[in-house]
């Protein structure tokens, strides 16, 4: 079986191209993956930044609405105490009728 020199030119070539275009293909890949990469840790820098400004923010409005529930407590406290006294109030109004002790 003889081959000619232009069938092993043309299969030489086609190898070469297909090999051209899967190393192309692969350093494409690698660019790429570099540079997702890169913006992958920008991206977590920025989080991180955002974060720690909100963890901040919101440790001072937590001790805000810690210091109100505190004061809410508080008042709750005395409306419970006032209903106390409201209760002894309506007890003696609604018991039974007082009568005068009369002096003998």
């Amino acid at each position: 079986m003889t081959v000619s020199i232009e069938l092993v030119t043309m299969i030489v070539s086609v190898a070469s191209t297909i090999l051209g275009l899967a190393s192309g293909f692969g350093w494409v890949i690698s660019r790429m993956d570099a540079r997702f990469a890169g913006v992958e840790q920008r991206m977590d820098a920025r989080f991180e930044r955002a974060e720690q400004r909100m963890d901040a923010r919101f440790a001072g409005v937590e001790q805000r609405v810690d210091a109100r529930f505190d004061r809410v407590e508080a008042d709750i406290a005395e409306v419970k105490a006032d209903i106390g006294e409201v209760k002894v109030s309506v007890a003696r109004l609604e018991g039974p009728a007082q009568r005068l002790l009369v002096a003998r």
